[in-house]
């Protein structure tokens, strides 16, 4: 008889033009608020408001936070390093879907 690993995932299907608090992004991500100003700091992260209270965050920064939480541990980098490697990752699919709309 062999063991079987079953996984489950979670997940909430949202809208990307939604916006969402530090609070409900920090909670989503497992993340305190300090990591996530790090984060804003780096330019990872780019938050609609002026104060931290009033910050929302567009849905694809759940996503970017744990890419970032990822390369740090798979590739042990630097949050500035990670950062940069999320830019050309970004940069990238932008040409890639350049490419497309060029029918190349």
């Amino acid at each position: 008889m062999s063991n079987q690993i079953e996984k489950v995932y979670e997940g909430v299907a949202v809208d990307e033009d939604e916006y969402i608090s530090l609070t409900h992004l920090c909670q989503y991500c497992n993340h305190t608020q300090e990591e996530i100003v790090e984060l804003v700091d780096e330019g990872i992260l780019e938050p609609i408001g002026g104060l931290k209270q009033e910050w929302r965050f567009n849905y694809k920064a759940i996503t970017r936070v744990k890419k970032v939480r990822r390369l740090q541990k798979d590739f042990e980098l630097e949050l500035s390093a990670s950062g940069l490697v999320i830019h050309l990752l970004d940069r990238i699919e932008e040409l890639e879907s350049r490419l497309i709309n060029l029918g190349c």
